[in-house]
């Protein structure tokens, strides 16, 4: 049987509940159906280190209240712990596992991302962990009480250095391996990094950069993991994988909808069919530094997204234009922030006095990048002042001034502030 509805969201995530609060605070009347193969909330996996340390609570985990709360506030039919198994965008029919099957007028994917685990031997150990689930959090939660002695994190990634810190904290030795040569090989310049990774390695933990696992093993009362072109291993009681995420897109038929990473999207969230939308982590929008298409895996940039998308099926018109990398984190008592591209530039001004870093990159005299730590305050206003600059090809030359940070925290700070 077809269920007759309006507006299908599938995946309950930041950016499907963004999408059905712009639908409803925009007078959208119709049905809302929101599909997805959890039983839990919205939640934000960038909390889950929270809970497994203690900071937060279980209830924590969910900023928008239960379920039931979210689904009454906004008039919503919940359709839970089922996946998305069939999409024919031309057509307008989703339907789940359970058999759900619903025609609508315009849908959401917002189906969010899985970590990647690498197809090696041993990967499907009880030791091998990930860390982006509710299910991940508890699961590591409950090992922890065991108290482990030793533990490997594979991959220098956000989530890794949390999880790194969790270890530490509780008093397990901690070693981190990746494939790149430093820390955070996306958002940090090497010199950052380097400053990082020395401040990493002061309270004796040890880091393995340029080593990829090749197999793993299970042993002695532990795990083994065995590193390409390397006679060393690591042993652990156990490991965790944090080397990055998929898009969840594998029920979209990539000949009817243009697909690469993720799923492609226009300034308004519309897919090449314009009744078919996405947003989150499932989506590519655009690049505001080079102009291309990429997932921006941040909580901010999927509620942007989702709140556009509701927009526009509500009939009002709304774009989104894109954005830029934007990393900020708390570990170990530092404040790493990266902003735009740090990688490709024409000019680099550093200032580094031992206490704070602050690492500032221009590309034909538009600031791009930005590295900066235990410097947090100054991180949203070079955030947009860099956005400003883009939009508006305003030339902040580094020449113009002996000290960057004469330049950039106190002229720009006075740009931003006339917007």
């Amino acid at each position: 049987m077809v269920d007759m509805t309006s507006v299908a969201v599938i995946g309950n995530g930041c950016a499907g509940i963004e999408c059905i609060k712009a639908l409803r605070e925009n007078d959208y009347k119709g049905k809302i159906h929101l599909i997805t193969d959890s039983k839990w909330p919205v939640y934000n996996p960038m909390l889950t280190t929270y809970y497994v340390i203690g900071k937060i609570g279980f209830e924590g985990l969910f900023p928008f209240g239960s379920n039931e709360a979210v689904c009454a506030k906004y008039d919503v039919d919940l359709h839970a712990e089922s996946p998305t198994v069939f999409l024919d965008a031309v057509q307008r029919i989703v339907a789940n596992k359970a058999g759900l099957e619903l025609k609508y007028d315009n849908c959401l994917v917002a189906t969010g991302a899985t970590p990647i685990l690498p197809p090696i031997p041993g990967i499907n150990s009880e030791k091998v962990f990930t860390m982006r689930t509710v299910e991940d959090a508890v699961r590591l939660k409950k090992v922890m009480e065991k108290k482990p002695r030793r533990a490997l994190v594979v991959g220098a990634s956000m989530v890794g250095v949390k999880l790194v810190e969790l270890f530490h904290k509780a008093g397990v030795e901690v070693c981190l391996a990746d494939l790149a040569n430093h820390l955070f090989s996306l958002a940090a310049h090497a010199d950052c990094a380097s400053v990082l990774e020395e401040r990493l390695s002061k309270p004796g933990i040890r880091l393995r950069f340029g080593s990829s696992v090749e197999r793993m093993e299970e042993v002695l009362g532990g795990i083994r993991a065995h590193f390409k072109d390397s006679d060393e291993y690591e042993d652990a009681d156990l490991i965790i994988m944090c080397i990055g995420v998929r898009a969840n897109t594998g029920f979209i038929d990539s000949k009817q909808v243009a697909i690469d990473r993720g799923v492609l999207v226009n300034e308004q969230m519309q897919t090449n069919i314009p009744s078919l939308y996405a947003a989150g982590d499932a989506a590519q929008g655009r690049n505001l530094l080079n102009g291309a298409q990429q997932i921006i895996g941040l909580w901010a940039n999927a509620r942007y997204q989702g709140r556009t998308a509701g927009r526009n099926m509500a009939g009002r018109q709304d774009h989104f234009p894109g954005n830029i990398l934007h990393n900020i984190t708390h570990f170990m008592g530092m404040d790493f922030v990266g902003i735009g591209d740090v990688m490709n530039y024409d000019h680099m001004e550093k200032q580094d006095d031992g206490k704070t870093f602050i690492q500032m990159f221009w590309t034909k005299g538009i600031l791009t990048g930005a590295n900066f730590i235990d410097r947090f305050t100054e991180s949203g206003v070079i955030k947009n002042a860099l956005m400003k600059g883009l939009q508006e090809k305003i030339i902040f030359s580094p020449e113009n001034s002996a000290l960057v940070h004469q330049l950039l925290i106190s002229k720009i700070i006075r740009e931003v502030e006339k917007k």
